[in-house]
């Protein structure tokens, strides 16, 4: 049941072995009215941010997880999460 679950950001691979089960667990999440982030990188594989330092995208998206972190752990964010 996703209706408890934190905003959550997915980082998947177009290649990964895992894509379908990211996009069925993303979806469930949009139905249960949750803030959930599916990102598809293309041709990166399962756990190709383990790559960052000689794979550009997998710092890309390292970044971007920074990013995602950063939104979600302001003061207003925080609020916002557990008022839902």
């Amino acid at each position: 049941d996703p209706r408890g679950l934190p905003p959550t950001l997915f980082q998947v691979g177009s290649d990964e072995i895992l894509r379908d089960d990211s996009e069925r667990m993303a979806q469930r999440m949009r139905e249960a009215g949750r803030d959930v982030t599916l990102e598809i990188w293309p041709r990166m594989p399962h756990v190709w941010h383990g790559f960052a330092p000689i794979l550009p995208e997998a710092r890309q998206a390292i970044l971007r997880i920074g990013e995602f972190v950063r939104r979600w752990t302001t003061t207003e964010s925080l609020a916002l999460f557990a008022a839902k």
